[in-house]
């Protein structure tokens, strides 16, 4: 497996930060690094730049749809998209994220977070799919943590770093996860009907860190939210239909 580009996420990214980035690349029509660093004055520069390398990894600076609709979007909705963003992307950093919510989905249910111990199984991945030399330290799981935390319900406790399944999970994130899904298994070929058979309910579960149990009430929520999408009951068991891609529209 070869991936070009660091799989480090920047440990200084953070949701509010990118937020403060956008407002001066939209509002300001500034794209140049320098001279956002310098608007926001108030926030470190290495924090500015750490930011902008995440938001390059994840968003096109110059659609300036996207970052307008970003930013009326509330702070949950906002959060959840930059999770969907970096859980889907195809950058090295989308590969770590993926990894790290798959450790703590897997083997960190109710435990506290260990940094070092998640470093190494990331690495571990790496070599298993003959990624050599990867760039992931503790500041990556950070990185990673900075969004997965900003998440609400969060996930992580604030006081004891435990990581526990949600019971719930707003519906657009849900729709987000599907998208996922289309894209992965259909590269964006909507309207053909997927089966939810366990495989597909357990990466749905992870990508939006849920517990199976509150599993088909989210959906149903989804299903009776969103016009475009099918949910249904085959004798072969529950599948779905996405049939076209959201928009913001849809979202906001």
């Amino acid at each position: 497996m070869k991936m070009k580009g660091s799989f480090h996420i920047q440990h200084n990214a953070k949701p509010e930060v990118i937020k403060e980035v956008l407002e001066v690349i939209h509002y300001q029509n500034i794209l140049k690094k320098e001279e956002i660093i310098n608007l926001l004055d108030n926030v470190p520069k290495k924090r500015v730049e750490d930011n902008l390398t995440i938001l390059g990894k994840i968003i096109n600076k110059q659609n300036t749809i996207e970052i307008e609709n970003l930013l009326k979007m509330d702070e949950i909705t906002f959060n959840n998209y930059l999770h969907y963003k970096m859980y889907s992307s195809e950058e090295p950093i989308g590969w770590s994220y993926r990894n790290v919510i798959d450790i703590f989905y897997n083997e960190y249910c109710g435990r506290k977070i260990t940094l070092q111990d998640i470093e190494q199984k990331v690495k571990e991945r790496a070599l298993e799919e003959g990624i050599e030399n990867i760039a992931f330290s503790q500041n990556s799981v950070r990185g990673a943590l900075n969004f997965i935390s900003a998440l609400e319900p969060n996930p992580v406790d604030d006081s004891s770093s435990v990581f526990n399944l949600r019971s719930y999970c707003q519906p657009h994130l849900m729709l987000w996860g599907i998208d996922y899904i289309y894209n992965k298994q259909w590269r964006g070929e909507y309207g053909s009907l997927i089966l939810l058979d366990d495989e597909k309910i357990e990466e749905l579960c992870k990508f939006a860190m849920i517990d199976r149990d509150n599993f088909d009430s989210i959906l149903k929520q989804c299903d009776m939210i969103y016009s475009f999408l099918d949910v249904s009951m085959k004798l072969f068991g529950k599948s779905i239909r996405l049939n076209r891609k959201w928009t913001f529209e849809d979202i906001i």
